[in-house]
């Protein structure tokens, strides 16, 4: 039976997901996820979500989708442990040493490939299978029934299920495989959070793999100061293909019918009432499908009354993302001072009490439209 996976970006939303018929709800904690701290959760908050979920008869996945270094082993330990202890059900992770960490300390405990592993290929399949996923989050650059059927039979002889993102955005390539933020990393900017368990982390803002979030400046090439940064080759592709909204919703039958393993919804920012309405149609779609009765037209209209509240947050969202940007490239920074480095909690500097910097890898040579070329002349079994 296919599962429901929604987002819990705050416990009022995991709630909300739960009461309209959520299998399962994914959070993230705070500092170790692709997502603002705001939309992420403290520590005794993912207690909670567990409880909540499993008084339901539902299941609680935990996100550890940002990029972790060896280093940060030990800590990702301590947090998995505590979980371990709250039985969660599923870890979502992005790398691929961590999830054998983790596999090999908890065996019993589904993981779930990141959709940030951009996996589309035999190949990358194969890494994630052999690191302990059971499943993974197929690339949002396979948008096509077609496409999707051929990644299922090569992940049928890997033998890893697939789990597909049936409400999200596109981003650049797929997500996971977008390097359009480096063109401003100069402007990043680290942020530690405290949890309350006590412990710390840094997110690195702008750059989503360092558990920030993406300046999206994608769709800023409108502001002459974001276009400006981008090589002309990088904005002639934008001009065609952009951050679009990706979803899957007519051929969700089909898809039921290939057993896929999960139907994830994306929108950890978006309004509680929001992630009510899109699990309470898709829950709707799914028992329908399972009875013989799929309504496909009707889930569509259903659709299409929440798509304005939707589109109206994320539209906000983006803006206030720009604003937060451009903020960063106005400022002259003083004489031997690094930009960010500030406290979630309280907004000090903190340079003697932690980590004064997250690793990182920029690159500006990277070119979407040749991405894009070898993703569509490419096959999931390569």
């Amino acid at each position: 039976m296919v599962e429901l996976l929604s987002p819990g970006g705050t416990l009022e939303m995991v709630r909300e997901a739960l009461k309209e018929g959520a299998d399962s709800v994914y959070v993230g904690p705070l500092g170790w996820s692709r997502r603002e701290a705001r939309y992420e959760l403290q520590h005794h908050e993912v207690r909670e979500a567990a409880r909540m979920a499993h008084d339901q008869g539902s299941k609680l996945r935990v996100a550890l989708n940002a990029d972790i270094e060896p280093g940060d082993q030990p800590d990702m330990m301590r947090k998995v442990e505590a979980y371990a202890e709250w039985e969660v059900d599923g870890f979502i992770m992005k790398t691929p040493q961590a999830m054998a960490v983790v596999h090999d300390r908890f065996p019993e405990i589904t993981i779930h490939a990141s959709v940030g592993c951009n996996v589309r290929s035999r190949r990358r399949m194969k890494e994630v299978e052999e690191a302990g996923a059971s499943q993974f989050v197929a690339s949002t650059a396979l948008n096509t029934f077609d496409r999707i059927v051929g990644l299922k039979d090569t992940a049928d002889d890997v033998g890893i299920g697939v789990e597909l993102l049936i409400h999200s955005n596109r981003c650049v390539t797929g997500v996971g495989g977008c390097r359009l933020y480096d063109y401003f990393a100069p402007y990043f900017e680290e942020q530690v959070v405290h949890d309350s368990d006590g412990t710390h982390r840094i997110k690195l803002i702008g750059n989503p793999d360092k558990g920030g979030v993406c300046y999206r400046p994608c769709l800023g090439t409108h502001i002459p100061e974001i276009e400006e940064r981008f090589p002309r080759p990088v904005l002639t592709y934008l001009e065609h293909s952009n951050n679009e909204i990706y979803q899957l919703l007519e051929d969700i039958p089909g898809y039921m019918t290939l057993g896929v393993t999960t139907l994830k919804i994306q929108g950890r920012e978006y309004p509680p009432e929001v992630i009510g309405q899109l699990t309470r149609l898709y829950r709707k779609l799914i028992d329908g499908i399972n009875q013989g009765r799929a309504d496909v037209a009707s889930a569509r209209d259903d659709l299409d009354r929440v798509l304005p509240d939707r589109d109206h947050t994320r539209k906000a969202k983006t803006e206030e993302l720009h604003a937060r940007l451009l903020t960063k490239m106005r400022q002259e920074p003083q004489s031997g001072e690094r930009a960010g480095n500030v406290c979630y909690a309280c907004g000090a500097r903190e340079e003697e009490l932690h980590r004064t910097s997250v690793s990182r890898v920029e690159s500006t040579e990277w070119d979407p439209d040749r991405e894009e070329t070898a993703l569509l002349g490419g096959e999931p079994g390569s």
